[in-house]
């Protein structure tokens, strides 16, 4: 199953840097430094993404984000009296409970995809600077 996740987030990749590729001009361009200049760009995007996203979902990992989850639930408790109906509870009890749900839950494929794409958009940015007139 994890395998298929890695897939589908690669694919995705794909899909926005050839999306970016396109909206670059790239299958209109008549130069080959045109070319590899937009599908370089379509990889930085994607990279981009991946990386931001990646950084997001590892540092919500860490528990950095619990504090906000908490003062939401406090104030939806407030505007809605029977929100979520668990009892009181402490900052401490709730940042437990969250690093229950965490253990095991790794989200490092984002990141990983994110440095292959931007390797890619290091490597094509190279290559334009070698040919580029």
């Amino acid at each position: 199953m994890k395998n298929v996740k890695i897939l589908i987030q690669l694919v995705v990749g794909l899909l926005i840097a050839f999306f970016i590729t396109w909206y670059q001009g790239a299958f209109v361009a008549t130069k080959t430094s045109d070319i590899i200049m937009a599908v370089g760009d379509g990889f930085t995007v994607a990279a981009v993404l991946y990386l931001g996203m990646g950084a997001l979902m590892w540092i919500s990992t860490t528990g950095f984000f619990d504090i906000f989850g908490f003062a939401f639930k406090k104030a939806a408790r407030v505007f809605i009296p029977n929100f979520m109906v668990d009892e009181e509870m402490n900052f401490l009890e709730y940042k437990m409970g969250k690093e229950e749900k965490r253990k095991g839950f790794s989200q490092y494929s984002s990141l990983i995809i994110g440095a292959i794409f931007l390797v890619v958009s290091i490597v094509l940015t190279a290559v334009w600077y070698m040919i580029a007139e």
